[in-house]
């Protein structure tokens, strides 16, 4: 039944009864307000005639059988129960759609939470079990969502016969599509034939001809989905093909579009799989074939990812390129662990290095690490002897705290804490994997679940 053959009754004075009016009032149904005070309730709440230039029939008077005759949905919010439950018995016994508005037990059916953005209608329901979750979710989507993407939806399907002869090809069209969502704040304040006349002036200008799609290298963060930019989101629903690195966890995988291809290219200890020239090729490739393909890596992209290779192969095969950055995993670990990688108290500055490096040497340590600096090593796993006897034999505190942090931020994590002389126990007794981050420096005293305090420096300390 479309909204316009509808003529729903809503009973009550109440905001409740107010806030559905509210919900109906943009659609074409036919609205019938009963209640002794609706006028005023209608004017106070903005939804007048006047106020919605939407026509109403009100009735500032008590409820009566008659009313139900010609409804198709029936509305309860009048504010005591004697009313309630007479217009409830005898909805039901002309079998008509009743709602008890904010009683689920009562109703016989339940609204959606909802909003419209233009032709784009959301609506979200709990089925009553949830109307708080339900009504928070909404706002959250709204405010995602500008106002002006309404105009720009309108003026989208009004063009849309002539962007397709425009831009023939499914994939590019898709792709220009998509592009309009990403910019549509650009089109606020504007009205719908101005917006119409853009519209078909971008799909002119796009590379229609172009043989190749585009590239984004995007943060996949330390592991937890939920710190996933909304940014990386949506490139991960847009995407044809999603090229992924062994540290991107499933979770994450999980919000891809469902019919995207996944190609994994990770890298074992002891197996380099297709190696990075193999990576580079695949990414080229797949753009050359005129498909968006998002290159996704754990943590940041541009931090120790190999991100200036890729972008180079790109840049030589003249591809659009955008990096989307992500949370690297040594931020998502101090907020697990709570530890202020730079305190007044302890450091004031904070370096990051990888534990292996290109040919297999190491960093001059004694300029990393020591008093006042906070030292936080990727990959430094199975190099952890060398760190610290490195580290120690350039005069760093044997004592100097040190955290191990494996799985960072996501279920399955697991905190190790020592100090620097006790780095190759914590790791070797605990049976440490990749991946996981070594935090070294005094700030690691201040984490969340340690009491230095009340330890010998050199206790192992462990939580899992």
């Amino acid at each position: 039944m479309t909204a316009e053959k509808h003529h729903i009754l809503i009973v009550g004075a109440t905001s409740a009864a107010m806030a559905k009016v509210g919900l109906f009032t943009p659609t074409q149904a036919r609205i019938s307000v009963i209640a002794p005070g609706a006028t005023d309730a209608l004017r106070e709440a903005g939804l007048l005639p006047e106020d919605t230039g939407r026509d109403l029939l009100v009735h500032d008077r008590p409820f009566a059988e008659d009313d139900l005759k010609g409804k198709t949905l029936v509305y309860i919010g009048a504010d005591d129960e004697i009313t309630e439950e007479r217009i409830l018995r005898l909805a039901n016994t002309r079998n008509l759609p009743v709602n008890v508005i904010d009683k689920p037990a009562k109703s016989n059916f339940t609204t959606p939470a909802q909003f419209a953005r233009g032709p784009l209608q959301v609506a979200f329901s709990s089925g009553g079990d949830a109307p708080v979750f339900v009504r928070r979710l909404r706002s959250s989507l709204e405010k995602l969502l500008p106002p002006s993407l309404g105009v720009l939806a309108a003026a989208a399907g009004a063009v849309r016969a002539r962007v397709k002869t425009i831009i023939p090809d499914g994939t590019r069209r898709r792709l220009f599509y998509d592009r309009l969502y990403d910019n549509a704040g650009t089109y606020a304040d504007l009205d719908q034939h101005e917006v119409e006349r853009l519209v078909l002036e971008a799909a002119k200008s796009h590379r229609v001809g172009a043989t190749t799609g585009q590239v984004q290298l995007v943060g996949a963060g330390p592991g937890d989905p939920d710190l996933l930019t909304i940014k990386a989101h949506r490139a991960l629903q847009q995407a044809d093909v999603i090229v992924y690195d062994r540290l991107v966890s499933r979770d994450v995988l999980a919000l891809a579009r469902r019919d995207a291809d996944l190609i994994f290219v990770g890298k074992r200890e002891g197996d380099h799989g297709i190696g990075q020239d193999g990576i580079n090729r695949v990414i080229v490739e797949e753009a050359l074939k005129g498909r968006r393909v998002v290159r996704l890596k754990g943590g940041d992209p541009l931090l120790f990812a190999r991100a200036g290779e890729e972008l180079d192969a790109l840049r030589a095969h003249d591809i659009h390129v955008e990096v989307v950055p992500g949370i690297s995993a040594f931020q998502g670990i101090a907020a697990t662990t709570q530890i202020p990688l730079t305190d007044r108290a302890h450091a004031s500055s904070i370096t990051l290095v990888t534990g292996h490096l290109k040919d297999g040497a190491y960093k001059d340590w004694a300029r990393l690490a020591g008093d006042g600096q906070t030292l936080a090593v990727y990959m430094g796993v199975k190099g952890a002897p060398k760190i610290s006897a490195g580290l120690i034999g350039e005069g760093v505190k044997a004592s100097t705290p040190v955290a191990v942090v494996e799985n960072g931020t996501r279920a399955n994590e697991r905190r190790f804490y020592g100090t620097l002389a006790t780095l190759p126990e914590v790791v070797a007794k605990n049976n440490v994997k990749s991946p996981a981050l070594l935090l070294i420096g005094d700030v690691v005293s201040t984490a969340a679940d340690l009491a230095w305090a009340a330890k010998e420096t050199d206790r192992l300390v462990a939580t899992a």
